[in-house]
């Protein structure tokens, strides 16, 4: 069981490694004679063509997780019910 959890983590290393110097490789982080985009041309990126619909499923699933969270965090022992309803405990 050691041995896989170890190996889980040096693959979980070596992927980010990879992944950071792929990012980094970019040629956009080579050039400085661009200026940084504004916010409207953020927005227009974000809400245009190629990600409305990346937007929009991800709203709903992060909107489906605080319902599913707010629901696992309720307290519905008896004396609290009662509490919550004005009650006194018996």
């Amino acid at each position: 069981m050691k041995v896989i959890s170890a190996i889980t983590k040096f693959g979980l290393f070596a992927f980010i490694l990879i992944m950071l110097n792929e990012v980094m490789s970019h040629p956009m982080w080579g050039s400085s004679a661009t200026t940084p985009p504004s916010t409207v041309e953020f927005a227009l990126a974000l809400y245009g063509d190629e990600w409305a619909i990346a937007t929009v499923i991800l709203g709903a699933l992060l909107a489906m997780a605080m319902v599913g969270a707010s629901y696992l965090v309720r307290d519905e022992r008896l004396i609290n019910l009662i509490w919550d309803m004005g009650g006194e405990e018996l």
